[in-house]
């Protein structure tokens, strides 16, 4: 027995992708820890909440029987960035604490005050993470099937983090620092950098609305590029094989197919990136697809892509073999993957990407119609594979029966047609018993009494006379080219024109296969023209998102209302997702990637990270006031002490998803999106928090409170 497609591979390869990125993400956050704490105590604490919440994440998934696979894994993958955010604040807090607090105060209380300063943020930011990942458990469909144990993957991490962070880390420094370390401070950023940013940060508060004209221009050049972008429902994932599908006439011997196959089968052999092929002729009656004899699927097996030197893609040596199969006359040949092709024949019916079915009555306006509509399809830019379902070409022998000449003999068009039936189809007259088996006895006419139209014509039929008649003399038979199948959904009658999309998004390619159809084929009265394939995915969980995302927000603002218990300060905090969705839509454009379900995730994961940072630093902004400091004061005091923890999350969390956007391997694609729209709206939202943020939030509270700013404050971080 040979092995000729075995799934495992593609298995092992997506969760080694992910594997290898998740261990060098954490080598790459716990360097970048170290770096910015200095205090090896400090960065032990801190990474020891990485193998703490994976673990806790691993074992709630165990517990829910959700499996391991490539997405719940980069779900891990993802969180792996954000898992130190919480723990970092809480270690800076305490770290810092002990120099500011009184001598006669225990070692206990210091950990307790600095822990209860910023426990309740870090538990709403935590929060606030996890609930915006809800809109994906509504998800429902491929797409709910696909990504829902992402959105529990990175739950249970956070959640896991969130623990480590509030309970596990006091404690854990409570062990490590037995006494107070008297002056000694973390690796503090370099006095350069916070000389450039002070001075940054003073020219913004001087330059209202200079900021905040730019920010506008920003925010609108976003939203005109996020329109551009192409979409698509989720990136092709390489599954490491191809399916070269070849339709023949209809009329074809199996002979003649498995030469022609055979033939095909050597082409794609000669190609050095090609490691075997097998071919399978007509497909079985169940599943989504059936073909006739005239269908020929030939499964190509990849060689690593290391073996590979002529192409460097998949999609190149597609394109390669297209061109050297386009040379056979009278075979359509199109392209998909084992996987991807039974998703497709799932959702739209048929294994291609864009189906377009045209439902009605009239078999033959269906054709001419459906001819017409691939006319203008095959001027579209990126269509590949076009073809038309096959639904006539077979050819069949037809046999009309002459009324008055069979009644002239006494003769009923039942008995005519039941003796041509029995004479050619056969009838079951008895059946064989052996043992539990039972077998049919069918008889019919010899072979070459049944082999032509001659041998049918002198058939000769009994009449009730007794005398035998041949069938020539009571029907005309001839041959003709008729239907060789007819196609239903909710019993309506449709022909489906199907094709692959090459070089562009689906999106695009449908928007604008739809306008030219519309303003060049006119549909009849009664007849219908429907669009299917995986975009209709992406249709049903936009519009499903774009009910639960409004909901979330609401969610988190009645939270982060509940934490500050003013409106001004949560609409401060909110305004940094739109820069934040913004840095994510340039990081698009810039990657050339199109809008998916998984940057539609990573947007949505962005709603949580960016909140975090603006959250902590609006309430050391309001902790330091509620101290006595002056407004412009506490925005300067409060920024240079919190540099370098937003600096550290921002980078720990860039860091964790970095790997996935290098890395190239079998799997990649369906992560890459996510993990580009996440550290481009890191970027971006780091920007408004360090300077955009305390700029509103001067104006903001110097407008509502009647306060006039003070000028330049010298300040040291705390």
């Amino acid at each position: 027995m040979v092995i000729f497609y075995d799934q495992s591979a593609l298995v092992k390869n997506s969760i080694n992708t992910v594997r290898n990125s998740l261990l060098l993400g954490l080598i790459l956050v716990c360097v970048v820890s170290f770096f910015f704490l200095g205090d090896f105590r400090n960065a032990l604490i801190v990474l020891c909440s990485l193998p703490f919440s994976t673990l806790f994440a691993f074992i709630v998934m165990y517990r829910s029987g959700m499996p391991g696979d490539l997405i719940s894994f980069g779900g891990v993958a993802i969180a792996l960035g954000m898992i130190v955010d919480a723990t970092i604040i809480m270690v800076e807090k305490i770290f810092s604490a002990f120099d500011h607090t009184a001598k006669g105060s225990s070692i206990n209380d210091s950990i307790m005050a600095a822990a209860g300063e910023v426990g309740r943020p870090i538990f709403f930011a935590a929060l606030i993470i996890v609930i915006v990942f809800l809109p994906i458990f509504s998800l429902g469909g491929v797409e709910g099937k696909m990504f829902r144990p992402l959105a529990f993957a990175v739950s249970s991490t956070m959640i896991g983090s969130l623990i480590y962070a509030l309970i596990i880390a006091p404690v854990f420094y409570r062990l490590l620092h037995r006494k107070r370390h008297g002056s000694k401070k973390g690796r503090a950023v370099h006095p350069v950098i916070l000389k450039h940013y002070k001075s940054l940060l003073l020219y913004s508060l001087r330059r209202r609305k200079a900021v905040i004209i730019t920010i506008s221009v920003f925010v609108a050049a976003g939203v005109l590029i996020f329109n551009l972008l192409g979409r698509e429902f989720v990136p092709t994932l390489q599954e490491g094989s191809v399916q070269v599908l070849a339709y023949m006439n209809p009329n074809i011997s199996l002979k003649e197919i498995s030469a022609m196959t055979s033939e095909i089968s050597e082409d794609i052999l000669s190609f050095p990136e090609v490691d075997d092929v097998l071919a399978d002729i007509g497909y079985g009656e169940v599943g989504p697809h059936m073909h006739h004899t005239n269908y020929a699927c030939i499964t190509v097996t990849l060689k690593p892509k290391s073996e590979w030197n002529d192409v460097d893609t998949q999609e190149e040596l597609v394109e390669k073999i297209d061109e050297r199969l386009g040379e056979y006359p009278g075979v359509s040949i199109s392209f998909s993957q084992p996987i991807k092709h039974e998703i497709d024949g799932l959702v739209g019916g048929a294994g291609a990407t864009v189906v377009a079915k045209l439902f009605g009555h009239d078999m033959a306006v269906l054709k001419a119609k459906a001819e017409e509509i691939q006319s203008v399809l095959s001027h579209v830019k990126g269509v590949a594979d076009l073809r038309t379902e096959q639904v006539d070409g077979q050819t069949q022998l037809q046999i009309e029966m002459d009324k008055e000449q069979i009644a002239r003999h006494g003769l009923s068009n039942y008995r005519v047609q039941h003796t041509v039936q029995s004479a050619i189809e056969g009838e079951e007259v008895g059946k064989v018993f052996e043992d539990e088996k039972i077998f049919g006895i069918t008889v019919r006419f010899e072979e070459s009494y049944r082999q032509n139209i001659k041998a049918i014509e002198e058939l000769l039929i009994r009449t009730p006379e007794g005398y035998n008649i041949p069938l020539k003399e009571l029907a005309h038979i001839e041959t003709v080219t008729g239907l060789r199948q007819i196609s239903r959904e909710d019993t309506r009658r449709y022909i489906s024109i199907q094709c692959n999309v090459r070089g562009r998004d689906t999106g695009g390619f449908v928007r604008d296969a739809q306008k030219m159809v519309a303003g060049s084929v006119e549909i009849p009265a009664g007849y219908r023209l429907a669009w299917g394939g995986q975009f209709e995915l992406q249709e049903a969980a936009n519009s499903r998102l774009a009910i639960i995302i409004p909901i979330t927000l609401i969610l988190v603002i009645m939270m982060l209302y509940g934490l500050f218990n003013s409106l001004r300060d949560v609409l401060l905090i909110m305004i940094n997702i739109p820069l934040a969705l913004v840095g994510g839509v340039f990081a698009l454009l810039l990657f050339r990637e199109n809008v998916s379900i998984p940057s539609s995730i990573g947007f949505i994961a962005l709603f949580g990270i960016a909140l975090t940072d603006s959250l902590v630093l609006v309430s050391r902004f309001d902790h330091l006031r509620k101290k006595g400091m002056e407004l412009r004061e506490a925005i300067i005091t409060g920024c240079m002490s919190k540099l370098r923890p937003v600096l550290m999350t921002t980078i720990t969390t860039a860091m964790g998803l970095l790997p996935l956007v290098l890395t190239s391997n079998t799997g990649s694609e369906i992560q890459k999106p996510l993990a580009i729209v996440v550290i481009g709206g890191l970027v971006s939202s780091t920007l408004l928090t360090l300077i955009v943020l305390p700029t509103l939030y001067e104006w903001i509270i110097a407008r509502t409170e009647g306060l006039v700013q003070c000028p330049a404050v010298r300040s040291s971080p705390e």
